[in-house]
């Protein structure tokens, strides 16, 4: 057996799960699944089947709350929305979420209520207007080629207000949560939480979460959003990268 010390944990983790590479990609590239993805999404249920289990609506609000002090109402902007499920629930707390994905499949089981917020479309071209969301929840961004990272993110920050979570695939979300979830399958773009962060920055984001004790309450939060899984993150630094702001031009002096 060879000597793997030298390896990133990218490539560490990319040859454990290799049968889950390249699983649920289209030949076009273009960031959208097989429809297969969604009729499998964690072992043999389907994305309904565990959408209930999976998707936390509080737990997203507590976390924007902690990070940035705000409460419902305001406006929301999920990307990676499926089948606009997300929607209602943001709803019911008293947020105007609206959604983008780029699945037709998916996106067309939409129910009839949220068809109107939930957009198909690109993430890298979206239909929204400058500033037209305060804050945005994301979880798609892995699924593009690495080359058109950057201009997605351009568009995260046009279209954003204020902030963005950042929930996506990372290579170094523990082995357990990627095993138990096929997290790299569909996945064409394989970075580090904080390789991800250099991409939020250099495209105009600030990280948010800066100081040890909103670390503190963010991993609290995420501690109690299901006790009994899997961490999905390894420690609460890791989770330093997950919030970034867009900076807030002032009046001039």
């Amino acid at each position: 057996m060879g000597n793997n010390s030298h390896l990133s944990i990218t490539e560490m983790r990319k040859r454990k799960f290799a049968y889950q590479i390249g699983k649920d990609i289209l030949p076009a590239g273009n960031g959208a699944v097989a429809d297969s993805y969604f009729e499998t999404y964690s072992g043999n249920r389907s994305y309904e089947d565990i959408f209930q289990t999976a998707f936390n609506a509080k737990y997203l609000l507590h976390l924007i709350k902690a990070v940035w002090g705000a409460v419902p109402p305001y406006k929301l902007l999920d990307c990676g929305s499926a089948n606009g499920l997300t929607i209602g629930q943001f709803d019911k707390l008293g947020v105007e979420a609206w959604g983008i994905e780029n699945s037709a499949y998916i996106h067309s089981k939409t129910p009839h209520a949220w068809r109107k917020r939930n957009r198909l479309g690109d993430v890298r071209k979206m239909p929204f207007k400058n500033g037209s969301f305060d804050f945005i929840y994301e979880t798609c961004l892995p699924y593009l080629p690495e080359e058109n990272i950057d201009q997605a993110i351009k568009e995260l920050f046009r279209v954003c207000r204020a902030g963005i979570v950042f929930q996506g695939t990372t290579t170094d979300m523990t082995e357990e949560v990627i095993e138990d979830y096929e997290l790299f399958a569909g996945l064409q773009t394989f970075w580090t939480i904080s390789e991800w962060s250099d991409a939020f920055v250099r495209n105009g984001f600030q990280l948010a979460a800066f100081n040890s004790a909103l670390l503190d309450e963010i991993w609290r939060i995420e501690q109690e959003a299901d006790p009994d899984d899997w961490d999905w993150y390894p420690d609460k630094e890791t989770m330093r990268y997950c919030f970034f702001s867009k900076p807030q031009i002032g009046p001039s002096p």
